[in-house]
């Protein structure tokens, strides 16, 4: 505890953004949550944008308004990628 899980529009990662996200993202968690590094896990899940409303958008956001701490800033229909 805790997991982080982030859900995105597919694309590739090299080793060295994957590795300085995972830092970054850990040591966010660790100072904010006050936990040890080894508490932190991460998932990182590609999710194609025709998708994007009904696997994530409705059930995590809509759905759960009062979980986010940030709330996106896009509107409906949900943008191309590489658009926000």
């Amino acid at each position: 505890m805790p997991h982080l899980s982030i859900k995105h529009f597919p694309r590739a990662f090299t080793e060295a953004e994957r590795s300085d996200a995972v830092a970054e993202l850990t040591s966010t968690i660790v100072r904010v949550f006050g936990v040890e590094h080894g508490a932190v896990s991460i998932t990182v899940e590609p999710v194609e944008p025709s998708r994007w409303t009904e696997e994530v958008h409705a059930p995590e956001i809509e759905a759960k308004p009062h979980l986010l701490w940030k709330h996106p800033a896009y509107s409906q229909p949900i943008p191309n990628e590489g658009t926000a």
